[in-house]
């Protein structure tokens, strides 16, 4: 009976998602991890048990001792409340609401701490807003320091988000500059790139460089060819299929042969991801397949694989970020990040995603989006073919107006392909099937770091030669020289100088 006990309180503690519940020894390592922690912190149980809890607190907390504090009168008191600033994984501040409970035996002596944490970031936000409002009515200058003091705090992690429509603004001006504009053009030009530069210096003299980068998207429709599209992402991902033993069918030419209203690069982002899953959850000797259907206002495109299935009970968690579902018996665990955004891109396209699912027969998944008429015929007719691309550079960003914008700087060449990869794992497969001749790496990436990915690229012979360039936002000398130290080649922060980028990729990719 104890231990029924036991196990239906573990499972409403797993339960619960708007608080972290964990556990800590005597000396404040963490023994237990809830699920609602993992929401909250973004560390996995596997990353966050066998941890000292310090983990979450600033480098400042840290420095003035206050983790060992909060136990200490824990410990002499029985609990400890708090509100303060707390880190995430990807190194995000929250404002948390903290208590840690001290647990003694029946004999009286410490057994570890209960310590429960509930976010509170956005009652935080608007305490703040409040405080504000009362400093302009001129009732408190002490809450004008407070305001002030947390709306710092605030800032400094919200830099990076700051550097990454930066490195859009300067890296887009600069490409302007390269065209030939008329006078009054170029004065335009040279007046958005002076102001963005004299930005990111503000921004860099007043803010703490964050670990976390802007997820800010916009898409840019246009015709798009579903074959065509298609094609390219099947023969991407055909060699991580191979690899899989798992069979890709696409559909036949005559029903991909239409246009839909669409962003090339987020439909391929799209495209790949959903391809991508349908490889890796699949049975070896298992069949992953395409289909196009159209009517007059719509053109669907449709992945179905061989795979275990989803439970019916998890499709409505699919699309939410964050959220972990594991495919029936297959053993691989999922963040769900990769199909929350498919559902973002096809929102932003005006689309819709759904998806489809029986245990131990497969999944589908069907994106519909706006069909259109194809490009004027007569001025594709008129227009001189393309050179074939000499080299190809594999991008592992997922941040899509980064992708856009170094595609658009090596389109300029003429003779580089971009292959992009919006996850790091996807990246490492994709350098290991195609051999790319270099690799730009984002050091902030959905499903791991990108420091493991360089780790993970360096360690296999089939990658170890092929050229890394880092392109990230984050700053810090240490990091830069951790990475070097990893065999990358060279490190450029955003937003990085287009002629020096190109300049280092002449080096790296001489031909």
């Amino acid at each position: 009976m104890l231990i029924e006990e036991r196990e239906r309180f573990r499972l409403l503690v797993e339960g619960v998602k708007d608080y972290a519940i964990l556990m800590l020894d005597p000396d404040g390592t963490i023994v237990s991890w809830n699920s609602g922690a993992e929401r909250i912190k973004g560390y996995s149980a596997k990353e966050a048990i066998g941890r000292h809890f310090s983990m979450f607190y600033t480098p400042e907390a840290i420095e003035e001792g206050h983790p060992e504090r909060e136990l200490t009168i824990a410990r002499r008191e029985g609990r400890y409340e708090e509100e303060g600033w707390r880190v995430r994984s990807d190194g995000t501040r929250f404002w948390a609401s903290v208590v840690i409970t001290a647990l003694f035996d029946e004999h009286g002596e410490l057994r570890g701490f209960g310590k429960v944490t509930r976010d509170m970031t956005q009652q935080r936000l608007a305490q703040v807003a409040q405080n504000e409002a009362m400093v302009a009515q001129g009732e408190a200058i002490e809450a004008l320091k407070r305001a002030n003091h947390a709306k710092t705090e605030f800032l400094s992690g919200m830099s990076h988000e700051l550097r990454t429509p930066l490195n859009a603004v300067l890296g887009f001006a600069q490409l302007l500059a390269l065209d030939d504009l008329q006078r009054h053009q170029r004065d335009a030009v040279e007046q958005i790139t002076k102001a963005g530069r004299l930005l990111l210096a503000l921004v860099d003299e007043l803010l703490d460089i964050s670990r976390i980068e802007a997820n800010r998207m916009t898409v840019s429709l246009e015709p798009v060819h579903i074959g065509a599209l298609i094609g390219e992402c099947v023969d991407l991902v055909k060699p991580i299929a191979d690899q899989r033993s798992v069979r890709v069918v696409a559909p036949p030419r005559r029903e991909a042969d239409v246009y839909a209203l669409a962003d090339q690069q987020r439909l391929k982002q799209v495209v790949m991801n959903l391809l991508s899953n349908a490889i890796k959850y699949n049975h070896p000797q298992g069949t992953v397949r395409l289909a196009v259907s159209a009517d007059d206002e719509r053109v669907r495109i449709s992945t179905a694989d061989t795979g275990p299935g989803i439970d019916p009970g998890s499709l409505d968690r699919l699309f939410i970020p964050f959220e972990r579902l594991v495919a029936h018996d297959s053993g691989i665990a999922g963040t769900g990040l990769g199909l929350a955004l498919c559902k973002r891109l096809v929102d932003l396209m005006g689309g819709t995603i759904t998806v489809e699912s029986t245990l131990g027969e497969g999944s589908s998944f069907h994106v519909s989006l706006q069909r259109t008429k194809g490009p004027d015929l007569d001025a594709a007719t008129e227009a001189e073919p393309a050179a074939p691309p000499t080299a190809t550079v594999l991008y592992i960003e997922d941040n899509l107006t980064n992708l856009q914008l170094v595609e658009e700087i090596f389109a300029r060449t003429g003779n580089i392909k971009i292959m992009p990869a919006v996850q790091g794992r996807l990246g490492i497969e994709l350098a290991r099937a195609h051999r790319p001749d270099l690799i730009l790496l984002d050091l902030h990436l959905p499903d791991m770091a990108g420091e493991d990915v360089a780790k993970a690229l360096r360690a296999d012979e089939a990658t170890q030669a092929i050229p890394i360039v880092v392109l990230s936002a984050d700053a810090y000398s240490s990091q830069r020289g951790q990475l070097l130290a990893l065999g990358v080649n060279a490190y450029l922060t955003k937003p990085f100088d287009i002629h020096e980028m190109m300049t280092l990729v002449a080096q790296l990719v001489p031909e």
